[in-house]
């Protein structure tokens, strides 16, 4: 009442047109009000006054008001030990004694708090306050501001109604007047009692921590706790909650073990499992332990969270004596590696999973492969062997791989150690060469293809044999592989095959492809790469050549014609059966012949019936003939066609000699001479 009489005089004295109408004696009562405001005397006074101002309506218009803060904790409990974060909300109300109508926001200014602190003191309270001064800067009349305050009660503190002290201090602009803009500016420092309640509630204790947690794996943590309170707690719920990413309890952040009763003095000891990250490290990591339960009243109550540490052991470990390996590129074989356990745990059931980071290298057509192990003490180097396989497309060079061994600790719990760091190189590929080819291919004759196969790779291969790839129409082989057998690393062997080429077939350079297969050290086969080998191959060759001895026939003479047949291939040919083919006017009572044998280069002649009609030509006319024979393997084959000339001739004359005279003037002469050698 007094501050607003104050801003009420202040107003009244600046005002012009109130000093002009008021006489001398009023404004120095005014003024005594300063050295006096308790006096009933002048507040009547000063009242009067006002009213007889404001009624007369000749006062120009001023803004008086000032802050009106209220402090309030809605959340006072806590319990001995506890450590929390109260919240004080802060509401400005303001008081207005005269406003403004034309202009509102003088209205705001008057009400406003500036700069105003913040400062929490304990009282008679058994707390200490962390940080206790806050500056919150300006409050305006309406909006609700919270200010926080870190608190610690003390572990002893008795249970009963405390009280504490904020203090309050800022300033604000106590007046304004209108007609000259002119302002007062006052400072305030004001003290709130905030009540605080200590509960006589349960509280609770962390009395011993026992871990078996271990880096990379999952282990228990078993928390011992202790009711300290005075009462007991129902239906608590006690929850372990991690305080860093790398410590995990339960798979999550937190998680609660349910206690129905628990009494004061009781100790429990909660068991929690707690999984460690690989990345973690043998130190203590933080945890907090609270206990959420219903109090005597049947209010559900949070106890203080506790900070505790838990240590994981060092992780269990696996690392690498020796690899080695069997396997060549473009081949299949044993990979071996020599693991140690280096503690410190005994495992059990565990296995070993190889994984491979490049697609050149397999174990069969997978990118993973996994080897059982079982029981493995702490020191004890066990040896591992899974099937690898290296591409056509892999190098000779060093290639990473790794694994994984996954294993069950001492309590049954399955942990992975991972990333156990591989090398694995494969051998060169295993290759062959080719040499010395030898080829007699001629086009309708059996031939051969020989040549020389050398082991060129690094290793020694057992059972090499060569298969006959090549898929050509006119040539084909009579076996399909060349059992080479054993070679050693740098060791050749002689391979060959019999031919088939067709008549068909023409002159010119061919390309062979040989396959070379061994077996390797685990007893498979496998392929090497396809040998390539180019021969000649000879166009076809008459199997025979014939001279005809009289190739001459008179029209509608029968005779028999000769002809020579020698042998040109480089073999003995047997079974020669020739037939001869002719067309009208020619004919043939006898179209046969035969050759029982024909060495290389051998000739023999026979003969054949020819006849010509009367009504044939004086010309040539072709004499067709073919042979079917045998080679030495006893395959038989039909020769092609050959074609004699026999001429033809008119025996009739046509102005010439008839035939039959010149033979019978022949055969006179013949005669005639006999008779004149006997009379000699």
């Amino acid at each position: 009442m007094i501050e607003r009489l104050v801003n009420i005089r202040k107003w009244l004295l600046t005002n012009e047109e109130f000093r002009d109408g008021v006489s001398l004696e009023t404004r120095r009562g005014l003024n005594e009000t300063s050295n006096n405001m308790a006096s009933t005397k002048y507040k009547l006074l000063l009242l009067a006054v006002v009213g007889i101002t404001v009624t007369s309506g000749t006062a120009t218009a001023a803004v008086v008001g000032s802050p009106d803060i209220v402090a309030t904790l809605e959340d006072d409990t806590v319990a001995p030990g506890e450590q929390k974060t109260i919240e004080i909300s802060l509401v400005n109300s303001g008081e207005l004694d005269s406003g403004s109508a034309r202009n509102p926001a003088l209205n705001n200014e008057v009400t406003t708090a500036k700069g105003l602190t913040v400062s929490l003191g304990s009282g008679d309270a058994p707390i200490s306050v962390k940080n206790s001064k806050r500056s919150l800067g300006t409050l305006q009349a309406g909006p609700k501001a919270t200010v926080p305050f870190d608190i610690s009660v003390d572990e002893d503190a008795s249970s009963g109604t405390y009280e504490a002290q904020l203090r309050l201090n800022y300033k604000h602009t106590s007046y304004i007047s209108e007609g000259t803009g002119a302002r007062d500016e006052d400072r305030k420092t004001r003290t709130v009692d905030i009540e605080i309640d200590v509960t006589d509630d349960a509280t609770f204790n962390v009395t011993d921590i026992d871990s078996d947690a271990r880096v990379g794996s999952t282990g228990t943590v078993a928390v011992s706790v202790e009711n300290t309170g005075d009462s007991a707690a129902r239906n608590a719920a006690v929850t372990l909650e991690s305080q860093n990413q790398d410590l995990t309890v339960s798979g999550g952040a937190a998680t609660s073990r349910f206690v129905d009763k628990w009494k004061p003095g009781e100790v429990r000891t909660f068991n929690y499992r707690v999984s460690s990250a690989e990345a973690a490290e043998p130190e203590p990591y933080g945890f907090a332990l609270s206990v959420a339960f219903d109090n005597e009243d049947g209010l559900r109550t949070q106890s203080v969270a506790q900070s505790l540490a838990v240590a994981p052991d060092p992780e269990q470990r696996f690392s690498v004596v020796n690899s080695s390996s069997s396997v060549a590129v473009s081949n299949t074989g044993t990979y071996e590696v020599q693991l140690r356990n280096t503690g410190p745990l005994t495992v059990n059931d565990a296995s070993v999973t190889f994984v491979s980071q490049n697609a050149d290298i397999t174990f069969g057509k997978s990118s993973s492969t996994t080897a059982y192990v079982g029981a493995w003490e702490p020191g004890e180097v066990r040896t591992v062997r899974v099937d690898t396989t290296a591409s056509p497309d892999a190098e000779d060079r060093s290639y990473a791989l790794s694994a994984n061994v996954q294993y069950d600790d001492q309590e049954g719990d399955t942990s992975t150690y991972d990333d156990v760091p591989l090398s694995f190189s494969p051998a060169p590929e295993q290759n062959f060469d080719v040499s010395n080819i030898e080829a007699s291919l001629q086009a309708g004759e059996d031939g051969s293809l020989s040549a020389t196969l050398t082991n060129t790779g690094t290793r020694d291969v057992e059972n090499v044999v060569v298969a006959w790839e090549s898929q050509q129409s006119t040539l084909s082989s009579k076996e399909s592989q060349y059992a080479v057998g054993d070679l050693d690393a740098g060791e050749s062997a002689n391979f060959s095959f019999g031919v088939d080429v067709s008549n068909s077939a023409e002159a010119g350079a061919r390309q062979f492809d040989f396959g070379v297969s061994y077996r390797d050290d685990n007893g498979d086969r496998v392929e090497a790469d396809t040998l390539e080998v180019r021969s000649e191959v000879a166009g076809s060759q008459d199997e025979f050549d014939i001279e005809i001895q009289n190739s001459t026939l008179g029209v509608g003479q029968d005779r028999s014609i000769t002809f020579t047949i020698t042998n040109t291939k480089d073999k003995t040919l047997t079974s020669i059966e020739g037939k001869a083919f002719v067309n009208d006017p020619l004919s043939s009572s006898d179209d046969e012949t035969f050759i029982a044998e024909l060495a290389p280069g051998e000739s023999e002649t026979v003969s054949v019936q020819l006849s010509a009609g009367s009504d044939a030509l004086d010309k040539t006319y072709p004499l067709n003939l073919d042979f079917q024979y045998e080679t030495p393997d006893g395959e038989k084959r039909v020769s092609d066609t050959y074609s004699l000339p026999i001429d033809v001739t008119d025996q009739s004359g046509n102005g010439g000699t008839p035939l039959w005279l010149i033979g019978g003037i022949g055969l006179l002469a013949v005669v005639g001479g006999v008779v004149w050698y006997s009379r000699q």
